[in-house]
């Protein structure tokens, strides 16, 4: 009994959390920043020249479009980002979601 509610709590908060790939790091990463600093472009393209950090895919899990990207904009800090570049967003369900994005950094003018 104790492992069947140990299985069904495991896979709640699993769905909750949704599914996030390790970001694939193509760039020099830097130090780590503060997600809430990374700027998501999502529908106009980064007016900045930038350099690609790394590509971010998220599936599954994600409660609204807002919970998903700020889980990318996390990834994006994590590697040294100011930028998250989303590239694709689509709604599975109604409860699903996935997307792809690049992690980004400005390059000096």
């Amino acid at each position: 009994m104790k492992n069947s509610l140990f299985l069904t709590l495991l896979l709640s908060s699993l769905l909750v959390s949704g599914c996030a790939e390790p970001p694939l790091v193509i760039g020099q990463p830097a130090a780590s920043t503060d997600s809430q600093q990374v700027v998501i472009y999502y529908i106009d393209r980064p007016k900045c020249n930038f350099e690609t950090l790394a590509h971010i895919r998220v599936t599954g899990g994600y409660f609204s479009l807002k919970s998903m990207l700020a889980r990318m904009q996390k990834q994006a800090a994590g590697v040294g980002a100011d930028g998250l570049y989303v590239l694709h967003t689509q709604q599975l369900d109604v409860k699903e979601y996935l997307g792809t994005a690049k992690a980004i950094r400005c390059l000096p003018a």
